[in-house]
């Protein structure tokens, strides 16, 4: 299944949240910095799981990067579900969504609202500098320019980089600036915290909202650093 939405933010993020809930899946986010990590092209070949389960998919602001020409007839076939999320997109990109008719959903320009350029990205470095402190405030701004799903996504990202670079002898196919300075920040933390780490992400995802709000969770992982 095939969708495209784009337009505003957060009626991009509700629609996406109730089909999860009509679906009873868990989404899988992937952005930019991901497509070195995955295999976008052979996502579709997964097909459903072990028990049947369909996987869900939402791919943010690549309809322009990816060759998505070769790539949206086997996501249109698929049993998974796969959602590109667009701020706008081109009329050649619609069409070319169209003809796999994918359910498109236009939401409307979104409103230019001023707001200080904050780079999510800076996240990163405190969380491998491993300084607590700077982390914390940093995600207090990033609470006010983004979601805690972003904040998420991008926290663990980081966490992936530190556990390949933690377990590889060699460069694991890295930007070489990227990967010497994940090095050096892969050298703070023992391989068992950084897997500590993962699993505390993944769980806290997987049951957002069950216990407490992933914007809360977040903030204990944080602290716990």
């Amino acid at each position: 299944m095939l969708y495209l939405l784009h337009g505003k933010s957060e009626q991009r993020k509700e629609f996406i949240r109730n089909l999860t809930t009509e679906l009873s899946l868990t989404p899988q986010h992937i952005y930019d910095n991901d497509i070195q990590s995955v295999e976008i092209e052979n996502l579709v070949s997964v097909q459903t799981g072990l028990f049947g389960d369909k996987e869900m998919y939402v791919i943010h602001s690549l309809a322009r990067t990816l060759d998505i020409k070769n790539l949206l007839e086997g996501y249109a076939e698929s049993d998974n579900i796969f959602i590109f999320s667009e701020d706008t997109v081109t009329k050649p990109i619609t069409k070319t969504f169209e003809k796999y008719n994918a359910t498109i959903q236009d939401f409307g320009k979104e409103e230019k609202i001023k707001k200080n350029d904050f780079n999510m990205f800076s996240l990163t470095d405190a969380l491998g500098a491993r300084d607590k402190k700077n982390l914390w405030l940093l995600f207090q701004d990033a609470l006010k320019n983004g979601s805690p799903e972003e904040i998420h996504g991008i926290l663990f990202w980081q966490i992936k980089n530190l556990a390949l670079v933690k377990t590889s002898q060699t460069n694991p196919g890295m930007n070489p600036f990227v990967y010497k300075k994940t090095s050096g920040y892969a050298a703070k933390f023992t391989l068992e915290e950084i897997q500590k780490m993962a699993r505390d992400l993944v769980h806290m995802f997987h049951n957002r909202d069950t216990y407490s709000t992933l914007d809360i969770e977040l903030e204990k992982f944080i602290l716990n650093i």
